[in-house]
């Protein structure tokens, strides 16, 4: 994906000069950089906006594209109305563009119940041969378990989704294509995927605190790995509150969250190989999964410095200047992060080691499903592919470069590195149709602490072989 960091620099160094300057000089450094920011803006804009999503004229006669939506889930790629929030205003843009362009009503159907209700719903629809809806959004694992229930259309059936287009990332089309079929989508109609991309935060005013320097050279001369991960922040510990006990008031070093899950391939390990004669294989027993476990579990459980809370704990920690560093998504600098007083910075995960090429960042999406009782695909298939074209066009800008970039974050560094967290975001086959795979780390370093892998592994290894095994049978009798 092209690089967007160019008129937020720009920015940036307009501020820093500004702060500096006398106020005619300030005045004047205001127009000419800021004119400066406003051209490379809307160059980039411009060359998002100059890409075709190759689609036909045509008009639906107001048609309604329907919608069907867990309540609240919607937010990531709809809105209602205009209310001045730089992203909920690129949402209503974006399905305006798309509604009068091809003279539909995009219209969102919330379902009424929570995920696991959602998901029952879309599956009780379906089944009754019902056509309620063109696409429904849904939870990610959930929907892995729809999709061998054979409910989903193969998405290379559908007329014109295009895959080759920047506005369908391209890591999660091959993650979720398998014997050359792919049921569940994830494309920039929502930005719900960078949204929960893996990351990790740290505090800026700590680390002065305590003599250290932001990681950011580390990330951009390729060394940011576990160890030197762990250095900084094992032996990082204050009894804040002075009553002798490791307790939720004191500073730690590194504050995880769990539960723990996708969490294997921000690592570079495959926990599921798909296999050349179109099967499926377990990969994650292997020694570097080994080195994970003992790291992280030394880490997080024999060190002063480490700590795994719950979320809304570990959140609460690092807002509250009680962390150096943090487990995190990038939805927590919106969220939460840049309702606080917390000077922070932002990094991707580190390398398992060097022998790791590059840097990965894993993430998590709300699927969107084409149902079995589709009446009208070339309906479905523009209007999907129209609107994921416009969330890369309008919306995507909106979050990544206007909001998050400009608004939530503070320094030219992170904006570099969420330039290449955007790169490197993975999003695993694993995790959506096998999570048990993940139950097992999260076993291990949260629900009951301990580095024993091979054992736990071995309890679980004939019932996760059996359930690939459904999942190639499943596949192989799909459409």
């Amino acid at each position: 994906m092209k690089k967007l960091s160019f008129f937020l620099a720009l920015a940036l160094t307009f501020t820093a000069i500004a702060t500096s300057c006398a106020k005619e000089g300030e005045k004047a450094a205001s127009d000419t950089t800021a004119s400066q920011s406003v051209e490379s803006e809307t160059t980039e804009l411009d060359a998002r906006a100059a890409i075709s999503d190759d689609l036909p004229s045509k008009d639906w006669g107001g048609r309604q594209f329907r919608i069907f939506s867990s309540p609240g889930r919607e937010t990531t790629f709809y809105a209602e109305e205009q209310d001045g929030e730089v992203i909920n205003d690129a949402l209503y843009n974006a399905r305006a563009t798309t509604e009068e362009r091809f003279n539909v009503e995009v219209v969102n159907i919330p379902s009424g119940g929570d995920d696991v209700g959602h998901n029952d719903k879309i599956r009780t629809s379906i089944t009754a041969s019902e056509y309620a809806f063109e696409i429904a959004e849904n939870h990610d694992s959930l929907s892995g378990g729809l999709a061998v229930q054979g409910l989903f259309l193969n998405l290379y059936d559908i007329p014109y989704l295009n895959f080759e287009k920047p506005w369908w990332p391209s890591n999660a089309v091959d993650s979720l294509t398998f014997q050359g079929k792919m049921f569940l989508g994830s494309s920039n109609f929502s930005f719900r995927g960078f949204h929960w991309t893996r990351v990790i935060y740290f505090n800026k005013d700590l680390l002065l605190d305590y003599n250290m320097e932001e990681p950011y050279k580390y990330v951009f001369d390729g060394t940011w790995t576990l160890d030197r991960f762990i250095s900084l922040v094992k032996d990082t510990y204050e009894d804040l509150n002075g009553n002798s006990q490791r307790d939720d008031e004191d500073l730690y070093g590194y504050v995880a969250k769990g539960p723990i899950y996708c969490y294997l391939e921000q690592y570079d390990l495959t926990p599921v190989i798909k296999t050349e004669d179109g099967g499926l294989e377990l990969g994650v027993n292997n020694p570097r999964t080994l080195t994970l476990v003992e790291k992280m579990y030394s880490l997080l459980f024999e060190s002063a410095g480490g700590l795994i809370r719950d979320f809304t704990t570990a959140e609460k920690m690092f807002s509250s200047n009680r962390a150096l560093f943090a487990f995190g998504y990038i939805s927590n600098a919106v969220d939460i992060y840049r309702y606080t007083e917390v000077n922070y910075g932002i990094v991707m995960q580190p390398k398992l080691d060097d022998t790791q090429k590059q840097y990965r960042a894993e993430y998590t999406d709300r699927f969107m499903l084409f149902p079995i009782t589709s009446e009208d695909l070339e309906f479905s298939g523009m209007i999907f592919e129209a609107m994921s074209a416009e969330g890369y066009k309008q919306v995507f800008p909106a979050y990544y470069e206007i909001a998050l970039k400009q608004k939530f974050t503070y320094d030219a560094e992170s904006v570099q590195v969420l330039d290449i967290i955007n790169d490197v975001r993975v999003l695993d086959f694993s995790y959506i149709y096998i999570p048990e795979i993940n139950g097992i780390l999260n076993q291990l370093f949260y629900s009951s602490p301990s580095r024993d892998f091979a054992s736990l592994y071995k309890k679980n290894e004939k019932a996760l072989n059996a359930k690939l095994q459904n999942i190639v049978k499943s596949y192989e009798s799909l459409g």
